[in-house]
């Protein structure tokens, strides 16, 4: 199965003759067997040529780069050409700086090229432009989608130098339109050698192909689902971007869908050049993988893709993608193509989350169970989570599990995008789902590039297994507890609040109180008074208190104790800023219980 994505290129035919507007005209006894010309309106040409016998062919090549200017010393071409094996997709010839002279403005290559039998494909690139010159050195995309080439007239901007902006663009166009069209490769033989060369369109299909996701353009998102009926030894071929110590940004990983683990990505470690600009990536390798069921992610980022090339390609570059394939043709048969949905089994979905959001939402197993957690966040250069997710004991409002940096993968786009993918066993009880979000980076708010599945930004709780059942999940409501006896919630700045209650035996009680405090004093804090004697029974303080997340003056007290029968106050006092709704630094994490509440301990008598 191919999963095609969008390719601006122009595939060029083989043709016996020498072509009206050859690079140079043929010697008597020659014959033109190799065309590619003309590179202003493309940027990409490539034609496949079989030898059947070994071949000297002559090899007339012009095209831009190099050393052309006083102050500016370059060794990189932008429009040239390249030879590659069809077979192995190994570069076989490479027009450079070495094997080119000056001719001009540009650089050309004449001489004789000995080709063993084989197939070839050849190609020819003109993705950007550069010019240098004593007092003048640029390098631009060349965007054959854009009019005009260089850019927008109405993005140019205004001001002072909207008239320079304007010369400078016509300047290159001009520079672009004189050269590009001049630019190419031309191959000859001799006239008794041509009936050898054969021609054939590229790429030449690789043997035993089972998945083929190639040839995408910007921001894509492929999920493909894949069943295996037996172990199989998979080869994997696949050709992407990376950014050199951060991360590969056109690429992809394979996921056991039971676990959800990672069983093979591509990243910086266990890949190498894929020829042309140096970011471009190739991974070339086996995987061996047990019977079950598995999926393909493969991602691309919002430039440098196959519609358009923002550097130089990779020398395969229509295998720009990830190409899966077997060993034998009758191993075909135990791999099996299988849709995949994403969002299987839903227990709380809290997505597309935006800036300043505190989602919360909760959730009861009747049984102990597997979840599948699937959530994306962004995080900060201190590696800290700004926006992130959690899940809480709703009895003992403990963390039973956080998103933190350290479980989680990139997310694609901005390198601060980050999500997490993992399965979580929970027992039986009651659960709160928890998203944050800070003031910026969040769902169609992006101040930079988003993650590569922004329609989940956020989190996503699943039910996982064959033994999964809608039936072991059940109905919880944050709020309405039994076991509550006393709460005093959301305190705003400048509050005194009490609120009375009775037991009428001696009970173990939970507190749960969220405050301010800062160098070892509490200015937002919560106490339970003994109505009768006016003493103090509990008070909350900067000693017994623990970090409750966001900035570091948001403080926590999560303990149990036991309380006599009788009457108390639950009191509440909090200091002239920084409170629920009137935060002056980050909230904390369960920001909707900043007060005290006391929880009835299940067990009591």
């Amino acid at each position: 199965m191919r999963l095609w994505g969008f390719i601006m290129v122009k595939r060029s035919t083989i043709t016996m003759c020498v072509l009206a507007f050859a690079l140079s005209s043929a010697a008597a006894g020659e014959r033109s067997v190799v065309s590619l010309k003309d590179f202003s309106n493309v940027e990409l040409k490539m034609v496949g040529i079989q030898v059947l016998q070994t071949t000297t062919f002559q090899v007339k090549a012009l095209g831009g780069g190099g050393d052309n200017g006083w102050t500016e010393s370059s060794d990189e071409m932008f429009a040239y050409a390249w030879i590659i094996d069809a077979d192995t997709r190994r570069l076989v010839w490479r027009m450079d700086v070495n094997n080119t002279s000056s001719s001009g403005d540009d650089r050309k290559f004449d001489d004789e090229l000995k080709m063993d039998p084989g197939s070839y494909e050849v190609y020819f690139s003109a993705a950007t432009f550069a010019s240098h010159s004593t007092f003048k050195h640029f390098r631009v995309n060349v965007d054959h989608r854009e009019s005009p080439l260089f850019g927008k007239y109405e993005d140019r901007g205004e001001g002072v130098f909207e008239w320079f902006k304007s010369w400078w663009s016509d300047d290159i166009t001009k520079d672009w339109n004189k050269r590009s069209k001049n630019w190419g490769i031309e191959m000859f033989v001799d006239d008794a050698t041509a009936f050898s060369i054969k021609a054939f369109d590229p790429p030449k299909e690789l043997p035993n192909v089972v998945l083929e996701s190639v040839k995408l353009k910007e921001s894509e998102l492929i999920k493909q689902g894949f069943q295996l009926s037996a172990p199989m030894t998979l080869n994997i071929y696949a050709i992407g971007e990376g950014r050199k110590d951060i991360e590969v940004v056109d690429g992809g990983w394979i996921v056991d869908t039971e676990n959800r683990k990672r069983v093979w990505e591509m990243d910086l470690r266990n890949t190498s050049h894929a020829g042309g600009a140096k970011k471009n990536l190739e991974f070339a390798g086996s995987l061996t993988l047990d019977k079950g069921n598995y999926v393909l992610y493969h991602i691309t980022d919002d430039s440098h893709s196959a519609a358009d090339w923002n550097s130089s390609p990779p020398y395969d570059p229509l295998h720009w993608g990830i190409t899966i394939s077997v060993n034998q043709e009758g191993e075909k048969e135990n791999f099996k193509l299988l849709p995949y949905i994403e969002d299987k089994n839903v227990i709380v979905r809290l997505t597309k989350a935006k800036d300043f959001e505190n989602l919360r939402a909760g959730f009861g197993l009747k049984d102990d169970i597997n979840i599948r957690i699937y959530a994306f966040g962004e995080r900060s250069n201190s590696r800290r989570l700004h926006d992130y997710g959690y899940i809480m004991d709703a009895k003992t409002r403990n963390r039973v599990w956080t998103m933190d940096v350290d479980r989680t993968h990139p997310a694609g786009g901005a390198s601060k995008n980050r999500y997490v993918d993992e399965i979580v066993p929970l027992p039986k009880g009651n659960y709160i789902v928890g998203y944050i979000t800070d003031d910026s980076h969040a769902y169609n708010e992006w101040n930079a590039s988003p993650p590569f599945d922004p329609e989940h930004y956020g989190i996503t709780v699943m039910g996982v297994g064959e033994g999964f059942n809608s039936a072991m999940v059940a109905e919880y409501v944050e709020g309405r507890d039994n076991n509550i006896i006393a709460q005093i919630l959301q305190v705003g700045d400048d509050a005194d609040l009490v609120q009375r209650f009775t037991l009428d035996r001696t009970t173990k009680v939970r507190f749960y109180a969220i405050g301010e405090g800062m160098k070892r004093h509490m200015y937002d804090y919560g106490w339970i008074e003994d109505v009768i004697g006016g003493n103090i029974v509990w008070e909350m303080t900067y000693s017994m208190s623990h970090h409750a997340g966001g900035a570091r003056k948001n403080k926590m007290v999560n303990m149990t104790m036991l309380l006599d029968k009788g009457e108390y106050k639950l009191r509440y006092r909090s200091d002239d800023s920084h409170s629920y709704n009137h935060w002056n630094d980050d909230p904390p994490d369960d920001q909707h219980y900043w007060g005290i509440t006391l929880f009835k301990e299940e067990g009591t008598e």
